[in-house]
């Protein structure tokens, strides 16, 4: 990745500068491969939405599916990825607490997994490589699929299933909102999960005894975000494809995802994410306010005080800019 990284920046510094003929003083020419790596790559950054998913037989066949998933796909230019999608109809808990069987058919019907991205326009074939996943097993693996662009439309292809089943995601690019701010533009990116700090309302330092060792929040300039956040010490599936009920408890427990749109209120230091899609199935459709502090390269989010053995307390989640 970091060979595509510096070809993507000398690409776009080029394209800006509108001299494709010419190099900065001391820096080496693009061969004509890393400029075609660095086209290829360039087509896939953006945000792109889940609009429609087609399965067949391995005959050929449709499957037909009532199935209407939503979801997105986020690409950076600096080579970072994530994925959300959401199936339809997914349904609450029945109770406070979810139970094994509940947590089983939450974690089927939700895909979330992050990481980096690399492009093979020979072959047509772009790999995700995965930093972190719902699935436990995933982390660590790399995801191929083949690619086809068709206007404003990107199809991806999986490899074959074990019954020979085929799947197609296709996927349409999202614009840029109309109305970006500045402070918009202060958001817009890729950010890793650096800790979780906790204060009592006398500004007194509380430990924190369970947190995350990984993650990504994205915004996005199509006005939405997505967050993926997992903690240490999952414990993968006994079979890869099939986990128990007690096993989807374990992957759901230790890893948190939702997505959306947002919304910066600026004037009184809040932004809101909208969760059309989460984890959680009784939390689809809640807004999570947060207030924030925001440097060049880190993002500090504080969610609403919460209270803990009869002490205010207040969360701080600290993350790091990717990519600069």
């Amino acid at each position: 990745m970091r060979r595509t990284l510096l070809v993507l920046t000398s690409s776009w510094v080029l394209f800006l500068s509108g001299c494709a003929d010419s190099t900065p003083s001391g820096e080496p020419a693009a061969t004509e491969n890393e400029t075609a790596v660095a086209d290829a790559t360039d087509v896939f950054i953006g945000t792109w939405e889940l609009v429609g998913v087609e399965r067949r037989t391995a005959e050929g066949e449709l499957i037909p599916s009532e199935n209407e998933p939503i979801g997105f796909l986020m690409y950076d230019p600096a080579g970072f990825m994530g994925v959300v999608i959401q199936g339809s109809s997914r349904q609450p808990s029945a109770g406070e607490r979810r139970t094994p069987e509940e947590a089983l058919a939450a974690l089927r019907s939700y895909t979330s997994y992050f990481g980096t991205f690399s492009v093979d326009a020979e072959q047509r074939a772009v790999t995700h490589h995965l930093e972190g996943s719902l699935n436990p097993s995933g982390a660590g693996s790399d995801y191929r699929r083949s690619y086809e662009f068709e206007g404003n439309r990107l199809t991806l292809q999986p490899p074959t299933g074990p019954s020979g089943v085929v799947a197609r995601l296709t996927w349409e690019r999202v614009p840029d909102l109309a109305d970006l701010t500045p402070e918009h533009r202060r958001f817009i990116g890729f950010w890793r999960f650096s800790k979780i700090e906790r204060y009592d309302e006398n500004g007194e330092s509380i430990p924190v005894t369970s947190s995350y060792d990984n993650g990504f929040i994205i915004y996005t300039a199509s006005g939405h975000m997505a967050v993926h956040l997992v903690r240490p010490g999952r414990q993968t599936y006994a079979e890869t494809r099939q986990p128990t009920p007690e096993e989807a408890e374990g992957a759901m427990s230790t890893y948190a995802s939702y997505f959306g749109p947002y919304t910066i209120h600026e004037a009184d230091g809040y932004v809101v994410h909208h969760r059309i899609g989460i984890t959680r199935p009784n939390a689809i459709g809640t807004d999570a306010q947060r207030f924030y502090e925001l440097s060049d390269n880190q993002l500090i989010l504080k969610p609403p005080p919460s209270t803990v053995d009869g002490r205010t307390v207040q969360a701080k989640i600290f993350w790091e800019r990717l990519g600069e």
